[in-house]
């Protein structure tokens, strides 16, 4: 379960800040320039990445989509990592590529991918719905994702939303490294048992078979960007602490 928000501010700024949550024994790498240009952890063993952004202004994120009635089907690249990278590494306009991705595989297994770019006088960003297959521009303002439609007011998601409209890296981040857990009444259901449930309401999972690996925050306007990652170990505490800062090149 992951949970993302990205906040489109009326002066051309952006905020995207995102936990990945993930098995314990997935590789992983951290928050790195990878050799093809793209700033980025790295999944190790499908090849792809949850979260990432250019030079040039590119970003893209995604999550799964989890609900008992779903059947696993392929997703295109075989992977929802791989469509994230894919993205990054084009030249592609954001929407021209989320129709491809709906026209690719047109069963895929649901996902909510997020692309986007941020230009000299705009921001352009959309969602991608692989369950209900809607290709949605995001308004100025707060939108947040974790395993279901966006802006599904889950408990969590609801604190980050409104902690992005603050528009305060420590306004997000208390909310982002929160181990609180949701009310019973407030948990949603999506197929596993009530102590599953109970554990991923929190924005940060511990647990040593499966955790919050990283919390990743991304500040971006049109001349440059700054980007932070925290790493995290299963019991919830930090390990390391990555920055960057870069221009961006048009």
């Amino acid at each position: 379960m992951c949970l993302i928000g990205i906040h489109l501010g009326s002066d051309q700024r952006l905020l995207i800040a995102a936990n990945r949550d993930e098995f314990a024994a997935r590789p992983t790498a951290p928050l790195h320039w990878w050799q093809e240009g793209l700033l980025a952890g790295k999944d190790l063993q499908a090849g792809g990445t949850w979260l990432g952004v250019t030079r040039s202004g590119r970003f893209a994120a995604v999550t799964n989509v989890r609900d008992p009635a779903l059947r696993t089907a392929p997703v295109p690249f075989g992977s929802r990592g791989l469509m994230v990278k894919a993205f990054l590494l084009s030249v592609c306009d954001p929407e021209a590529y989320a129709q491809q991705m709906l026209t690719a595989v047109p069963d895929a297994s649901p996902y909510n991918l997020i692309l986007g770019r941020i230009h000299a006088d705009s921001i352009q960003a959309l969602w991608l719905g692989g369950r209900s297959r809607t290709v949605m521009p995001l308004q100025a303002g707060s939108h947040v994702l974790s395993n279901a439609e966006l802006n599904t007011p889950w408990p969590k998601a609801r604190r980050l939303q409104a902690a992005l409209a603050t528009e305060d890296a420590a306004v997000i981040d208390a909310v982002m490294h929160s181990q609180a857990v949701a009310g019973d009444d407030e948990l949603p259901e999506t197929g596993v048992s009530f102590d599953w449930e109970k554990r991923l309401s929190a924005a940060l999972i511990a647990g040593d078979d499966y955790h919050t690996r990283s919390s990743t925050l991304i500040q971006l306007d049109p001349r440059k960007a700054a980007v932070r990652e925290i790493t995290w170990s299963p019991s919830a505490q930090a390990v390391t602490t990555l920055r960057e800062y870069f221009e961006l090149t048009r």
